[in-house]
């Protein structure tokens, strides 16, 4: 059967090879001929041709070249359909040209969906500068750089570029870095969680302007901890959104925002799991539709903004002898990965690896403490409990070991 799908997919692609040399062809002569800013027609028309830059013509050779005939087809139907002769321009290319700032491991699978989508060319990638790490305190590279090498193992050396300063005004490196981009001409730059504040002779700089993607909803949960914020708050789903920067953070006006369920049992690493997954397509498609002009950006409503907290030591602290099961659980599911919560026995530090709940026995039971001397809330159905310098235990374990 293998065999079978690779011969149908040798004569699809040599097909598809044809008919894109065929209408390249024919395309290339309408130009030199018939074309409406050649000749006689340029005259009757006064010069108000094609209103998109580039024409459609040029628009179709660079979708047959990039997408091949059969997938090139609907755009350029699209674009033909959609023309009207005027003298005002309006930029619509084939693909967008990105430069992607990022400095985070959990958003490497959006530069991977840039990079594997036709309607985007990466051209420049900016992340933070090795770091010292570990007990030796050896440079690491940063896991972006690391996932760029990967995917860009061809490109020039200065296609990752690892600046240290951001003010092209005040520093040298940072204006020879301004130039730079603004050589590359990026129809969009994708900021998210780069590390640095960009300044806005920076986010000038794209045709389509700066594009940052944020974890949560806004304009309710801005700044330090959103993840953490919207299952401290018990929040039935959660949200990605996709905004056109400018200098103030998390302020800028909304692109687009996709909302998805969060059940029971899901915490902050399921969440970042679902932004791993819904998230890269969510941003190419808003890419487009926004370049396409088929969305616009929408200012946020100041009277919904809060501003979530930096998380404190204090916030993870847990009584369970005298916080209810309905207080300490949604910090489990906020602090799953990091910090995570933790009590006091004796002066001894007892970390909460896992907290699996039944939650129909936990809304009977959910004013009642975690635990009650040796016995733990009905809800639970299963606890890993970690003592300090010591592995993670059950709950008999923990209790022969602990509460003799």
């Amino acid at each position: 059967m293998s065999i079978i799908r690779k011969i149908i997919k040798i004569i699809y692609q040599f097909i598809d090879k044809i008919l894109t040399t065929i209408t390249l062809i024919l395309i290339k002569i309408y130009q030199l001929t018939i074309s409406p800013d050649k000749w006689i027609f340029s005259l009757i028309l006064k010069w108000r041709i094609c209103s998109h830059e580039p024409h459609c013509s040029e628009y179709a050779t660079q979708i047959l070249k990039r997408y091949g005939f059969c997938k090139g087809l609907a755009p350029i139907a699209d674009r033909v359909l959609s023309c009207k002769p005027s003298n005002k321009k309006m930029y619509d290319p084939a693909f967008y040209r990105v430069v992607f700032f990022c400095s985070a491991n959990i958003w490497i699978p959006f530069l991977e969906e840039l990079n594997s989508d036709d309607r985007y060319e990466i051209c420049w990638i900016v992340t933070q500068a090795d770091k010292p790490a570990w007990r030796w305190m050896q440079l690491k590279e940063n896991p972006i750089k690391v996932k760029a090498k990967e995917l860009f193992p061809d490109e020039a050396e200065d296609f990752i570029q690892t600046p240290l300063k951001v003010n092209p005004e005040k520093s040298v490196e940072w204006q020879n870095f301004y130039d730079w981009l603004k050589a590359k001409n990026p129809d969009f730059l994708v900021v998210i969680s780069y590390g640095k504040i960009l300044p806005q002779s920076i986010l000038d700089i794209p045709t389509f302007g700066p594009i940052n993607v944020h974890g949560s909803l806004l304009p309710k949960y801005r700044w330090a901890s959103p993840l953490q914020s919207i299952f401290l708050n018990k929040e039935e789903k959660s949200w990605i959104t996709v905004m056109h920067m400018n200098a103030w953070m998390d302020t800028w006006d909304i692109i687009d925002q996709l909302s998805f369920p969060l059940k029971f049992e899901r915490t902050v690493k399921d969440l970042i799991t679902a932004l791993e997954k819904e998230g890269p397509k969510f941003l190419c498609n808003t890419l487009w539709n926004y370049g396409k002009r088929q969305i616009k950006a929408k200012p946020q409503n100041e009277s919904e903004a809060t501003i979530c907290q930096k998380i404190e030591k204090s916030d993870w602290e847990i009584n369970v002898h005298k916080d209810n099961l309905e207080d300490i659980y949604p910090k489990y599911r906020a602090y799953t990965i990091w910090p995570k919560i933790w009590f006091k026995l004796n002066e001894k530090v007892i970390i909460i690896e896992e907290l699996q709940l039944d939650e129909s026995r936990y809304n009977e039971n959910k004013d009642k403490p975690l635990i009650e001397w040796k016995n733990l809330n009905p809800a639970v159905v299963n606890i890993a409990i970690k003592p300090e310098w010591k592995k993670a235990m059950d709950w008999k374990s923990f209790c022969n070991g602990y509460l003799r």
